[in-house]
């Protein structure tokens, strides 16, 4: 399919991503990968009313690199990007779908750095895991008690018992 027929494409749920000239369905998200993408956006909205910006899940981010369209679950734009679909997030983040392969995320987070995305979290819900792609890390797990942070969100954390409490709600 070309770049032009997907463009032309309805936008419905689930959403579709082009990747390198074919189209790709989102899996749809189930209750873990909503709770987890509408608790990081609760989070995310607190700290743009302090610090600016722009948020949001499931904005559609055309690649640098010409390789296609891709959605993060959630992102965050900073005060010096707008949130266009050719303008990179300061942070994206996954969430694992059950159907979805490690191998698979780990590749769309590598897509996101390598387009200038300053830093990608891929969170498993199933696992309880969480691969940090940034300057420094590809794909480091971190540790049960370490926290969710990036140089490129200044006072932004999150504590990753907290992340996995509103899967036991």
């Amino acid at each position: 399919m070309t770049e032009e027929q997907y463009l032309a494409l309805p936008e419905v749920k689930p959403y579709l991503e082009y990747v390198d000239g074919l189209v790709l369905q989102k899996p749809m998200p189930d209750r873990f990968h909503a709770q987890v993408v509408m608790f990081l956006d609760y989070l995310i909205y607190g700290y743009i009313l302090v610090h600016g910006g722009r948020g949001g899940p499931e904005r559609r981010l055309r690649l640098p690199d010409g390789s296609g369209y891709r959605l993060a679950d959630t992102a965050y734009w900073g005060p010096d990007r707008d949130m266009s679909e050719a303008t990179m997030p300061t942070l994206a983040v996954e969430v694992r779908s059950e159907e979805q392969t490690m191998a698979e995320v780990r590749r769309k987070c590598r897509a996101f750095r390598a387009n200038g995305v300053d830093a990608c979290w891929l969170i498993d819900p199933y696992g309880r895991t969480v691969e940090v792609f940034d300057a420094a890390r590809d794909g480091a797990h971190l540790g049960a008690g370490e926290v969710l942070e990036t140089a490129a969100m200044p006072g932004f954390t999150v504590p990753q018992a907290d992340l996995w409490a509103v899967l036991d709600r």
